[in-house]
């Protein structure tokens, strides 16, 4: 699948949350097992917890936040997610990347959808700052140290890390209306 055969769309309100099977959303593989069959602690343990974070969108959707939803054409699959946690103060809007994942059906395709989806989420934060007369607006997302694929993400579409990482998470930083 290509990112032109996604629907892109922007959820403002929880109650549009609930009405979308995000609790069925999977972007990474299951907790691997013994052969006895007990679960064993997952090896990308970031990407266990944006999916849990996706599933319960609708718990953790607040007031002004916004969902960032790729559909499939065909059948509706959600194929990504981007939750984003706008903030507007006197003069400057930023906006926190809470998490962005990618459908397993869909990965594995060089980062392609992954791209899009940070490039639609900023397409919605620009428009949210337009829209609040801000003059600046800077972006953070908080990525796993050890989670190179996001890393690499970020760092295409021009963030930077910034400060000293705070246990495993690394805060990164890009200013959008440069």
């Amino acid at each position: 699948m290509n990112p032109p055969d996604i629907r892109w769309g922007t959820i403002t309100e929880r109650r549009e949350v609930k009405n979308h099977p995000f609790q069925t959303f999977s972007c990474t593989d299951p907790h691997p097992k013994t052969p006895q069959g007990r679960k064993l602690p997952h090896p990308k343990q970031w990407e266990w917890d944006a999916q849990g974070f996706i599933r319960q969108s609708s718990h953790y959707f607040r007031p002004g936040n916004l969902l960032v939803v790729g559909w499939s054409l065909t059948d509706s699959e959600i194929l990504a997610v981007a939750h984003l946690m706008p903030d507007a103060a006197a003069g400057r809007f930023s906006v926190h990347v809470g998490v962005i994942g990618v459908s397993t059906t869909v990965r594995g395709q060089g980062g392609s959808v992954a791209d899009r989806t940070l490039k639609e989420a900023h397409i919605a934060a620009l428009g949210d700052a337009r829209a609040s007369e801000a003059g600046a607006l800077f972006a953070t997302a908080n990525i796993h140290t050890r989670n190179f694929a996001s890393q690499r993400l970020f760092e295409r579409c021009g963030y930077e890390p910034h400060g000293v990482p705070s246990g495993d998470l690394q805060q990164w930083f890009c200013r959008l209306d440069a």
